[in-house]
């Protein structure tokens, strides 16, 4: 199941954890199960596209008004390790959505440079000066939402004949 349950949205929203997270999972499963695992799957696969082409903060090169070039050493604050994603309950327990995001307060405002460089030290994927989050999470999301209705609608046709 999905890493974070949440019910509701946003700052009135919770975190179920513990033993009702269990109980949860185990509704969910048992009323949604396809749903659900369509649900996670796009989910995971959305991160892990996200999580490979984010950049990390490398060495930064510097031209000197001579011509020659140095570098200064920059510490990443990883970015790249604060992704999270789960399922919400919402609209009174109604309907679920899945999410992903990444925690890092600066992740909206990070814009590549011509020296960025993804985590296993190719250059990267995305435009300099474009926004990271919107050419590697929100993009893509977009991009595959009507493959995603036509899989959750064959999901959710599934469960109700299981129900039935």
């Amino acid at each position: 199941m999905a890493r974070r349950i949440r019910y509701g949205k946003g700052k009135a929203s919770i975190e179920i954890t513990g033993p009702q997270r269990e109980l949860f999972e185990q509704a969910l499963k048992e009323v949604a199960g396809e749903t659900m695992k369509v649900l996670e799957d796009e989910i995971d696969t959305r991160m892990a596209e996200a999580k490979k082409n984010w950049i990390v903060r490398g060495n930064r090169p510097i031209q000197k008004s001579n011509g020659t070039w140095y570098t200064i050493k920059q510490e990443s604050e990883r970015s790249v390790d604060k992704f999270t994603n789960g399922i919400r309950i919402v609209d009174g327990g109604k309907a679920i959505e899945g999410f992903f995001g990444n925690d890092s307060p600066y992740a909206y405002a990070i814009k590549p440079a011509s020296y960025s460089k993804r985590e296993n030290g190719s250059p990267s994927t995305v435009a300099e000066g474009k926004s990271l989050a919107d050419e590697t999470m929100w993009k893509p999301a977009k991009k595959n939402v009507n493959k995603l209705v036509k899989k959750l609608a064959d999901a959710y046709i599934a469960d109700q004949k299981k129900k039935g």
